[in-house]
């Protein structure tokens, strides 16, 4: 396998290996047999070429499409002379033996170096056929490790939670996330560690007492959280009842208020009513309108109880106010007013 120039490029075929090299390669019948030919690379080059397996499944696979179908399809027998035939990341899988979450962990890989080079390689959507791609330099975008572009652990079933955890600790100690992820996945090879090397217990037991003082620092904040929330709604309900205590005193201070503000208040309102009637009585004498039946009707039962209730507070402001059962019957026919 060469390195020269910081890519990857197969042995065994040496007249293709030129043409990829040159960006010669036969662009004209990309269906079955090319792909079946980059499946093929791809397995031949597993263990030594990791940009070179990340480049291979960019240019052949196309995420969420059904098996053999991508790009727009409607078969794998259609594809365009710029575009590379695509299949599914499990159809892809079943071909090179592989697993597709770690077909889909390349596939995130390269464009992660595409995004964090801004176009310096192209986005896995982007390459074409007979384009040549230079493949990074392994020293200068490195693949594993902390500041690698390859995430180990997405070829894993694991929540979005648990991963977050996993490259926040990672972080913070300095480790690859890989590491954490190979421990957590394997808690048989943990038990045993533990039972066979001192040095594992200890770690362990240092981790274990992080871990119970990280617990009691988050409880602590929890119950500060909490304190302050019931102070804040200690002094809402405070002010809520100041509030309501407002509201109630300025109600018995009208139910209560004194002789001279309640007369003041009849005689507003019948001026009131007065100012009204003498509108109404202007308004017909300048228009001339013509009601239906029921309108006039309704008119009338209203000017007969704006009477009636004129009556009843004439006779009580002048003393001959009415009995209690008279003063009832009147108040429930106008609508049960208290």
């Amino acid at each position: 396998m060469n390195t020269e120039e910081g890519y990857w490029t197969p042995e065994p075929d040496p007249p293709k290996q030129a043409q990829l090299e040159q960006g010669t390669a036969p662009t004209g019948d990309d269906g079955e047999e090319a792909l079946a030919d980059d499946i093929a690379q791809f397995t031949s080059i597993e263990q030594s070429g990791p940009w070179m397996l990340a480049y291979l499944v960019a240019r052949r696979v196309l995420p969420g499409e059904g098996d053999g179908v991508g790009f727009e399809q409607e078969s794998t027998k259609c594809f365009g002379r710029n575009t590379f035939l695509r299949i599914s990341a499990r159809e892809f899988a079943k071909r090179a033996d592989t697993s597709a979450k770690r077909v889909m962990a390349l596939w995130r890989a390269w464009n992660r170096l595409a995004e964090a080079t801004d176009g310096l390689f192209p986005h896995a959507l982007d390459l074409q056929p007979g384009e040549q791609t230079e493949l990074p330099d392994l020293k200068k975008y490195p693949f594993y490790g902390k500041d690698g572009y390859y995430r180990g652990w997405e070829t894993r079933n694991m929540s979005a939670e648990r991963r977050e955890n996993i490259e926040r600790e990672a972080e913070a100690s300095g480790i690859r996330p890989s590491a954490i992820t190979y421990v957590i996945t394997h808690p048989s090879a943990v038990k045993n560690a533990l039972l066979a090397d001192e040095t594992t217990r200890a770690a362990a037991r240092d981790a274990l007492a992080e871990f119970d003082a990280r617990q009691a620092s988050a409880d602590a904040a929890d119950r500060e959280a909490a304190d302050a929330v019931a102070a804040q709604r200690t002094g809402e309900f405070d002010a809520h009842r100041s509030e309501r205590e407002s509201i109630a005193a300025a109600a018995r201070a009208a139910r209560n208020g004194n002789q001279a503000d309640a007369s003041m208040e009849v005689f507003n309102a019948i001026g009131e009513i007065k100012m009204a009637a003498a509108r109404a009585l202007a308004r017909l004498s300048k228009q001339h309108i013509n009601f239906t039946p029921e309108r006039a009707e309704a008119i009338a039962e209203l000017c007969d109880g704006v009477e009636t209730a004129i009556a009843a507070v004439r006779d009580l402001a002048t003393g001959a106010a009415l009995d209690d059962a008279a003063l009832a019957a009147f108040l429930d026919d106008s609508g049960g007013l208290r």
